[in-house]
C-alpha cells in the first residue's frame, strides 16, 4: 500500500504492507522476529478508504488519514 506522509511540514510517499482479515485491512506498521514467531504490530484501517492501484509497485492507494505512534509517546 502507498500513503502520503507528512513530517515536520514536509510530505513524502510511504510504503506499507497490507493485510486483510475478512472484511477488515490492516497496515503493518513493524514487525519482528523472536525464535520461530513473527510479532506485527498492526493499525487498523477504513478498507472503504482504500484505492485498487495496479501496474506500479504497489496494490493499494490509502485516501485516507493514518496517524502513526511516534516511539517517544510510547
Amino acid at each position: 500500500m502507498r500513503g502520503l506522509a507528512v513530517k515536520n511540514g514536509k510530505t513524502s510517499f510511504v510504503n506499507m504492507d497490507l493485510e486483510f482479515e475478512g472484511p477488515r485491512a490492516f497496515i503493518i506498521w513493524d514487525s519482528v522476529t523472536l525464535g520461530s514467531y513473527l510479532l506485527k504490530a498492526r493499525l487498523e484501517i477504513d478498507p472503504k478508504l482504500l484505492l485498487k492501484d495496479t501496474g506500479r509497485e504497489w496494490d493499494y492507494l490509502y485516501r485516507g488519514q493514518l496517524v502513526l505512534p511516534r516511539p517517544e509517546h510510547n
